[in-house]
C-alpha cells in the first residue's frame, strides 16, 4: 500500500542521523498508512500498521491512534466465531450463536452458564420469546426449534424445507415465526415463512412470501404484524396470520441489496432493514414508505437493532464496525470500533445503558449505549467563548478561561462541570496557571489585573496590579513568583505582592510568558518576533532567540529546561538551545498561525486550526488532527503525558487521550 501523510513542511538543522533517523522515518510512514486506513474506515488495516510500527518511537500518537482503533468498554473472548447475539428481556441472560450451538451466558459478566445444544448443523438465527423463558433457534439441520432457557431442554420443534437461509422469532402472544425458503412445482424459488404453536407444534399457518430466501422475521411489539426480510431487497408486511399486507421494496441502485436483517422500533412504526448493498433504509411500516437511506458502512451490513427508548440505531457490518444513527435525523451518532473481523450480530441490554456486539473474531465487545464513543471527550462549555485550558497538577480538573470572566472547571473523568466563578467580574478572563502543587491559580483579564487563588476551593489571595491590560500570565513552579504581559514585562513577587521588575521593549508588546521549569528564568514573547530570556531574580536579558519576524505567539521550554520553542503568527515553530546558537529546527505547521505550544517529553503539541503533535528531536510532525470544528485557540497536557487539553474560540473543550496506558476507552 502506498500512503501519504499531510506534513509540516520541516527545516532540521541538527538532525539525529543514521538508524535512528531511518527508524523515524519508518515509523512516521506506519503512522501515516495507520491513519489512511482509519480515514477509510479500515479498522484491522489500522491496527496492523501500528502494530508493526517500530516500537522505539511510539508515543501518545500511536496510543492514541490505538485506542481510535479500539472504543470498546470491554472484550470477551468465545469459543467460536458468532453469527448472532440476543439479549433476554430481564437483562440477565445474553446469547450468543456459536457454530451448531447457542450459549446462554450471565450479564454482565459474560460468562457461560448453559448451552443448547441439540441442532445438527449450525444455527443462523436464535431469539428470546417476550418473558425470557423460551428461546427460538433455526439451523442448516432444517429444523425450527424452541428451548426452555433455565434448564436448556428442547420443548418444541418443526421441520422446515430446506438447509440454506432461514430465520425465527418469538411474538408476544406466544406463537412462533419461522421462515427459510423452498422450490415450487416449477423449480421456483419461495420465501416460506410457518407460523406455529410450540405448546402443540401445531403449524397454524403456513404462507408463501416474495421468490427469494427470508433472512429475517420480526413481531411488532403489538404482535398484529409479522415483518419478513427477503434476499429479493424487499420486506415484507404480514399480518399475524401470514396474509402479506404490503411490500417495502429496497430501491435499486446496481448493486445487489439482499436484506439481512430488519429491526422494529419500539413504538412498531418504522423498520430498518440491513443489505448487501452497505445500507441501511428505513421505512414507514404503515405507509410503506422510505423515510431514509444510512450510508458509511464499507461493506454488507449484516444486523441492525434499536435502542430500548427508540432514540439510536445499530447497525453492524462485514467492514468491522458497527455504527450508531440518531433516529430524530438519521445522522451519524458515532462508529464504534474495535472488532477484528466482521460484525455479525448487535443487541442493546434492556436498559439501554450498554451496547453488544459478536462476529467472526469470536469476541463478544460492549460499548456504552448512551455516551458517544470518540477518542475525546468533547464538552460544550455553554459559553461564547474560551481562551485556555490548563490541567490541574493531579490530572483530575481542567480549568478553563472564557470570555465572559469566568473560569470553569471540568472533572477530567466525566467531562462534569465542578467549582467555577467569575474570576474577574465584567471583563474577560484571558488566562491562567497552577503552581506545581495545583495550590495556587493565577488568572488575568484585560480589567488591567491579575488575580492569585488558593485551590481548590476558590478564594482570592492576592490581586496584581498591572496598570494595562493582561495578555497572558504564568506562575513559577513554586508558586511564588508570576510573570504577565501587559504590553510590557512584569515580574511579580506573589507573597509581598510587589513588582521585582517591570521590562519595557521600545516599540515592541510582549504576547505571551512562561516560567523554566526550575522557576529561575521567564521566556517573553514578542511582537518583533523576537522572544527573550530573563533571569527571574535579577531581570537581567540572558537570551535572545529570532525567528520570521512575524509575531510570537507561543512560547514554552521543554522539560529540561536547556531548550525553548517559540511559535508564531506565520506558523513557523522554532527550536532553540538555551545556551544560544541557531535554531535546532524550523517546522511550519500550515497556513494558519500558531496559538499556542505546550511540550511533553519528545512530543510537541501546537495549537493552530487544528492540532499538530511533532517530534522534538527531529523536528517533523507525527500526527495531525482536528478534534475541535472550530480553531484550536490553546492547548495543554497532563502532567502525566496521557492526556491533552484542547479548546477553541467556539467554547468547546476537548479532552484527548486516556488516563493510563492500557486497555480501555478514552474519557469515563
Amino acid at each position: 500500500m502506498i500512503t501519504t501523510m499531510i506534513v509540516a513542511v520541516a527545516t532540521t538543522l541538527t538532525p539525529p542521523g543514521g538508524d535512528d533517523l531511518a527508524a523515524f522515518r519508518s515509523y512516521r510512514a506506519h503512522l501515516a498508512a495507520a491513519e489512511k486506513a482509519l480515514r477509510l474506515g479500515e479498522a484491522n488495516e489500522l491496527r496492523r500498521w501500528l502494530d508493526d510500527a517500530p516500537t522505539v518511537h511510539r508515543d501518545w500518537e500511536w496510543r492514541y491512534l490505538r485506542d481510535v482503533s479500539d472504543t470498546t468498554l470491554e472484550t470477551v473472548a468465545i469459543d467460536t466465531p458468532a453469527t448472532g447475539i440476543a439479549v433476554a428481556p430481564d437483562g440477565a441472560t445474553v446469547a450468543t450463536i456459536e457454530g451448531d450451538r447457542v450459549w446462554l451466558r450471565d450479564w454482565p459478566s459474560l460468562s457461560p452458564r448453559r448451552v443448547i445444544d441439540g441442532h445438527a448443523g449450525p444455527v443462523y438465527r436464535a431469539a428470546f420469546g417476550p418473558g425470557g423463558d423460551r428461546l427460538i433457534t433455526v439451523s442448516r439441520d432444517v429444523t425450527s426449534r424452541v428451548w426452555d432457557t433455565a434448564t436448556g431442554e428442547e420443548i418444541a420443534r418443526i421441520t422446515l424445507a430446506n438447509p440454506a437461509v432461514a430465520a425465527a422469532t418469538l411474538g408476544p402472544g406466544g406463537a412462533a415465526a419461522t421462515g427459510a425458503w423452498e422450490r415450487d412445482e416449477e423449480g421456483k424459488v419461495h420465501g416460506v415463512v410457518w407460523i406455529w404453536d410450540p405448546a402443540t407444534n401445531a403449524v397454524r399457518f403456513r404462507r408463501r412470501i416474495g421468490i427469494k430466501p427470508l433472512s429475517s422475521l420480526r413481531f411488532t411489539p403489538d404482535g398484529s404484524h409479522l415483518l419478513a426480510g427477503s434476499w429479493d431487497g424487499l420486506v415484507h408486511v404480514l399480518d399475524a396470520t401470514g396474509v402479506e399486507q404490503r411490500v417495502l421494496r429496497l430501491p435499486d441502485e446496481g448493486v445487489y441489496n439482499a436484506v439481512n436483517d430488519i429491526a422494529i422500533s419500539p413504538d412498531g412504526a418504522i423498520v430498518a432493514a440491513a443489505a448487501k448493498d452497505r445500507t441501511v433504509r428505513i421505512f414507514d411500516i404503515e405507509t410503506g414508505g422510505l423515510i431514509a437511506t444510512l450510508r458509511g458502512h464499507g461493506d454488507h451490513v449484516e444486523a441492525v437493532a434499536f435502542s430500548p427508548d427508540g432514540a439510536l440505531l445499530a447497525s453492524g457490518a462485514r467492514d468491522e464496525t458497527v455504527r450508531r444513527w440518531r433516529v430524530a435525523d438519521w445522522s451519524e451518532f458515532d462508529t464504534l470500533r474495535g472488532h477484528e473481523a466482521a460484525v455479525r450480530g448487535v443487541a442493546w441490554t434492556p436498559a439501554g445503558d450498554r451496547l453488544l456486539a459478536t462476529g467472526r473474531d469470536a469476541t463478544v465487545r460492549v460499548w456504552d449505549g448512551r455516551t458517544k464513543q470518540t477518542p475525546h471527550l468533547a464538552i460544550d462549555t455553554g459559553t461564547d467563548g474560551t481562551y485556555s485550558a490548563l490541567f490541574a497538577p493531579d490530572g483530575n480538573m481542567v480549568a478553563v478561561t472564557c470570555f465572559d470572566g469566568w473560569l470553569r472547571t471540568y472533572d477530567t473523568r466525566t467531562g462534569a462541570e465542578g467549582v467555577s466563578w467569575e474570576a474577574h467580574p465584567g471583563a474577560s478572563c484571558h488566562g491562567a496557571g497552577f503552581d506545581r502543587s495545583g495550590t495556587r491559580l493565577i488568572t488575568c483579564s484585560w480589567d488591567q489585573t491579575a488575580r492569585i487563588w488558593s485551590m481548590p476551593s476558590p478564594t482570592l489571595i492576592a490581586t496584581l496590579d498591572a496598570g494595562a491590560g493582561v495578555y497572558a500570565c504564568a506562575l513559577a513552579p513554586d508558586g511564588k513568583r508570576a510573570a504577565l504581559s501587559a504590553g510590557h514585562l512584569q515580574i511579580w513577587d506573589v507573597e509581598a505582592v510587589t513588582t521585582l521588575h517591570r521590562i519595557e521593549l521600545p516599540g515592541v508588546s510582549v504576547t505571551r510568558v512562561v516560567f523554566s521549569p526550575d522557576g529561575t528564568r521567564v521566556l517573553a514573547g514578542g511582537t518583533d518576533g523576537i522572544a527573550r530570556l530573563y533571569d527571574a531574580e535579577t531581570g537581567a536579558l540572558v537570551g535572545t532567540f529570532a525567528g520570521t519576524g512575524s509575531r510570537i505567539e507561543a512560547v514554552a521550554f521543554a522539560p529540561s529546561g536547556t531548550e525553548v520553542l517559540t511559535g508564531d503568527a506565520a506558523g513557523v515553530v522554532r527550536l532553540h538551545a538555551t545556551s544560544g546558537g541557531p535554531a535546532q529546527f524550523a517546522c511550519v505547521t500550515g497556513e494558519r498561525g500558531v496559538n499556542h505550544i505546550a511540550v511533553f517529553g519528545d512530543r510537541v503539541a501546537v495549537a493552530t486550526d487544528r492540532l499538530w503533535l511533532l517530534d522534538r528531536r527531529h523536528g517533523e510532525t507525527v500526527l495531525m488532527r482536528r478534534p475541535l470544528t472550530d480553531t484550536a485557540y490553546h492547548l495543554s497536557w497532563s502532567a502525566d503525558g496521557q492526556r491533552i487539553a484542547i479548546v477553541s474560540a467556539n467554547g468547546t473543550l476537548a479532552l484527548l487521550g486516556r488516563e493510563k496506558p492500557g486497555p480501555g476507552t478514552f474519557g469515563p
